[in-house]
């Protein structure tokens, strides 16, 4: 497009994103509150900034495309206009976006008010993104839509694999965590709906007299089976239990008695879900919200049936294998395929017909279904380009960490397919999140409630954040990146992150769940109703003793650092450790052979780490790595290394800041997310004396693991997996009492 055919955008141009604290006075736009953003999104190969100047006004970072351009202090004498960014000859033909931060600037004030833009095509990102929808939807109800047929996949094998079996979980917090897990499914399965004061209802008609959310149980029954059924099979895969084998033959034995001759297998005909039509313009509608809710089940019930019954197979069930095949034998024919993207909830169903593909019943027909019927190209491709509000903004369904589904999906139809696109996909997805939606510690930062959940907004009080089953769905993506590409540290320090914060920190000592990781004030009730975050995260605590190792025939990779002890083919080993309570790790060969160890240096040590081999020989590995030692090794080799849990201080930067801009931290010590414990008002933001820059010289550590801070009587820090009622905070304002805040 010719230079003068540039397009003049005024502040009020309806396709600006603001996002933040921003007022609006009918003429002018302007924030006073740091990091809140304002977007462009806009094509073609130009784009220019302006902003006002003037008393109060502080700095204003731009971002093109994700990545920093130029930071401007905007203070000044007049309030006039100024061009703070202009770029020509930007590559590419998708849609790029420009972001405008405001920061404070050097006279404590935070101001910014934007004057303009100039582009070339200006995009209404929502509106744009839905008419894409739109057109891909109606080509796929009609039929139309392309796939590839398999003569043309290309399986890509995993590098490294977990294993299946023969690990053990030795004594420390994640074994305490998978026992209480266990202890709550036995305590379950003892009473007559699996879980507490929720009365089995078996919904008769398709909109029923009583209220929707009643319970968990009558509104989608099938999930309680399968929470149970697939949080058994995955324990028994690592050890034996005849209450658990009980549990997992039962529930198998009345899927079998229940299920149709057809292969249908779910407690409500299938008019109660399946043949609802539904469409996502109405999703929010009150008169609709029963039906909505009940379109939920053709694909929630389903995918966790599916995770269930694959896990029960896998635990040495022979028939649960045999029921999947017919349940989707009758699913991938049915007559509503062109439907299951409407309703409730749709992107529950993407990970199903891919899961059931790469199990050993898998037919190519559970592949096909999901390339026709779940595929959404146009969604995929803006993961690609890396356009952030394709989350915030995914036009199929309400957005929020159920998104992370199609996350997995694309990993597992690229690992059947071969093809590009969904990698490129993949890793563009995997970007967006981990920079715009996930809080520090873990916990996702985009979550299900009415209006969106912007990139980088990191809501603390606003909405409910930190919803379990999103930190569930991003461990899940990041095991099978581990896998396609062994020695790519990050994905597996995500899933350290959300284990030991998330994970750990929504369950109780009784296997009771917070569905919610909230970082501040207090955490949400532990409950045993079946929610969708007890659900999934029932299954992976009972998995967790295959995220610790990987293994090929050229040898083992340890992953993460939980004590336990590893035999499978040629290879033996025992990890001793109190991580994360300390960072001492004593690993010990216990088979003879030559093969190699590939052991994560995390980046988070910030440093090399030192490894001692055979008592004595040292070998160095750098932060962010696998430091592989490979030789003939003799049983009783030990190899010991400390990894340094230093505490360092984040910076928050969310869209929930303080009355008075005063700067919130959070506390790291290694990968664990530290809060604040102490009496405050729910609306207040406490503020403690500690130096950002060097937070541990005002800390002292306690016997119980706390620690104290020097000079406060009020507060203390604990593991904020720890935390149960207390009032707490993960983001107080810290501040160097020395250096007066401003100056």
């Amino acid at each position: 497009m010719a230079e003068n055919n540039r397009k003049f955008i005024t502040p009020d141009y309806e396709g600006l994103q603001y996002f933040g604290k921003w007022t609006y006075n009918g003429q002018r736009r302007f924030t006073r509150s740091r990091y809140s953003c304002c977007y462009l999104n806009f094509r073609g190969a130009t784009a220019v900034c302006s902003v006002l100047t003037g008393p109060g006004m502080g700095r204003a970072a731009v971002y093109l495309d994700g990545t920093r351009e130029t930071l401007e202090d905007l203070g000044a004498e007049r309030l006039e206009p100024k061009l703070i960014f202009e770029k020509r000859s930007i590559p590419g033909t998708g849609v790029h976006n420009l972001r405008i931060v405001a920061l404070e600037g050097q006279n404590g004030e935070t101001g910014l008010e934007i004057a303009g833009f100039e582009a070339e095509e200006p995009v209404n990102y929502p509106e744009w993104l839905k008419e894409r929808m739109e057109k891909e939807y109606r080509l796929l109800r009609m039929g139309k839509k392309t796939w590839t047929m398999p003569e043309a996949w290309r399986p890509v094998a995993y590098s490294a694999c977990t294993p299946e079996k023969g690990v053990r979980l030795l004594p420390g917090l994640v074994r305490n965590l998978w026992d209480a897990n266990i202890k709550n499914l036995k305590y379950c399965f003892s009473i007559p709906d699996y879980c507490d004061g929720v009365p089995m209802d078996f919904i008769k008609t398709i909109i029923p007299t009583r209220p929707l959310r009643r319970g968990w149980v009558s509104w989608l029954p099938a999930s309680n089976e399968a929470r149970l059924l697939g949080g058994a099979a995955e324990a028994l895969r690592w050890e034996e239990d005849n209450d658990l084998r009980r549990m997992a033959d039962s529930i198998t034995a009345d899927i079998k008695n229940r299920m149709r001759d057809d292969g249908y297998y779910n407690y409500y005909h299938e008019e109660l879900s399946y043949a609802l039509r539904h469409f996502p313009e109405n999703l929010h509608n009150r008169e609709t919200d029963v039906v909505s809710g009940l379109t939920d089940r053709k694909n929630y019930d389903r995918v966790f049936w599916t995770r269930a019954l694959i896990s029960a197979y896998t635990a040495g069930n022979t028939e649960a294998l045999n029921l999947a095949r017919r349940m989707y034998d009758w699913f991938n024919a049915c007559e509503y395929l062109p439907d299951m993207l409407l309703g409730g909830n749709a992107t529950n169903g993407f990970p199903g017909g891919p899961l059931m593909y790469h199990s050993p019943a898998g037919k190519d027909e559970d592949l096909i279904t999901n390339l026709r019927y779940y595929d959404q190209d146009y969604w995929f491709e803006a993961f690609a380009e890396h356009q952030p509000m394709a989350l915030s903004h995914y036009p199929g369904d309400r957005p929020h960490c159920y998104t992370i589904l199609a996350f997995e999906t694309l990993a597992d139809q690229y690992r059947a397919t071969g093809e590009q696109k969904y990698l490129d996909a993949l890793l563009g997805a995997w970007d967006i999140y981990r920079d715009h939606y996930k809080h520090p510690g873990g916990a996702t930062a985009i979550c299900e409630a009415d209006g969106p959940y912007p990139p980088d907004s990191y809501y603390l009080d606003t909405g409910h954040t930190g919803e379990l089953c999103g930190s569930v769905f991003w461990i899940w993506t990041n095991h099978r990146l581990m896998q396609l590409f062994p020695g790519e540290e990050k994905y597996v320090a995500e899933i350290e992150e959300s284990l030991f914060n998330v994970v750990a920190g929504c369950r109780d000592e009784k296997g009771h769940t917070s569905s919610h990781a909230k970082l501040h004030w207090k955490k949400w009730s532990f409950t045993n109703e079946n929610t969708c975050c007890e659900v999934s995260s029932t299954q992976l605590i009972s998995a967790l003793p295959e995220y610790i190792y990987m293994t090929s025939e050229f040898g083992v990779w340890v992953n993460l650092f939980i004590p336990s002890e590893l035999e499978t083919g040629p290879y033996h080993l025992h990890m001793e450790t109190d991580f994360p309570l300390d960072g001492n790790v004593k690993l010990t060969v216990l088979s003879a052979g030559e093969f190699g160890l590939w052991i994560r240096v995390p980046a988070w040590v910030q440093e090399d780490l030192v490894f001692t081999v055979k008592g004595g020989e040292k070998i160095t590995g750098k932060a962010g790595t696998y430091r592989e030692i490979r030789r003939f090794w003799h049983e009783g080799d030990e190899i010991t290394f400390t990894l340094p849990l230093a505490i360092r201080a984040v910076e928050y930067t969310g869209f929930d800041q303080s009355e008075d801009n005063r700067p919130r931290y959070a506390l790291r010590r290694g990968p664990i997310m530290l809060a604040l414990l102490g009496d405050f008002e729910q609306g207040a933001v406490p503020c403690v004396a500690l130096d950002p820059a060097d937070p541990e010289a005002a800390l002292i550590r306690r016997k119980d693991g706390a620690w104290d801070i020097r000079g406060e009587t009020r507060f203390r820090y604990v593991p904020y997996y720890t935390v149960t009622t207390e009032i707490f905070t993960c983001y107080p304002a810290l501040e160097n009492r020395s250096v007066p805040w401003h100056d």
